[in-house]
């Protein structure tokens, strides 16, 4: 009989019903639920997102390459 791990006894771990519970008795300082984060993200943001992605890979790929050519000039 294999003894139990306390890191994920289920008292360790609440469930979704507990931890919403321990959520509002423990809130002391969010009263008005100000820093909640929203699940919603803006279709700008995420226009944004991508373009960044792709930017930050234009970005190595051109430092990269240049960084080759400059070795193999020298």
């Amino acid at each position: 009989m294999s003894k139990p791990n306390w890191l994920v006894d289920k008292d360790y771990k609440p469930s979704e019903e507990k931890r919403a519970e321990l959520r509002q008795t423990m809130k002391v300082w969010d009263f008005y639920d100000e820093f909640v984060w929203d699940d919603h993200k803006p279709k700008w943001l995420r226009f944004l997102q991508v373009l960044g992605f792709v930017a930050t890979g234009v970005g190595l790929t051109a430092c990269i390459y240049y960084s080759t050519l400059i070795l193999f000039l020298l």
